[in-house]
């Protein structure tokens, strides 16, 4: 696993790049979801519950994954998030 130290600062670059892709979207939904983003702390906490996290990548992917299901985005705000 990831050491929490370097943890940390790859958790604040997700969170920071999806507040910034929901705030470009241009769409008022995704501007209210901006403040339900996770906290940090609430994003680390899911991290620590899966210690088989060896990579960046895989720390990354699950990041932005938890992050997405927890604002519980639908299938149609899914696909303008990826696009």
């Amino acid at each position: 696993m990831i050491s929490y130290a370097k943890q940390v600062p790859i958790c604040k670059s997700v969170r920071s790049t999806i507040e910034r892709s929901f705030a470009g979207i241009g769409d008022i939904s995704f501007r209210a979801k901006i403040s339900s983003i996770p906290t940090v702390e609430s994003i680390l906490r899911a991290v620590s519950l899966y210690p088989n996290l060896n990579t960046e990548e895989e720390l990354r992917a699950f990041m932005i994954k938890h992050i997405l299901s927890d604002l519980r985005l639908t299938k149609d705000q899914q696909e303008l998030f990826k696009k």
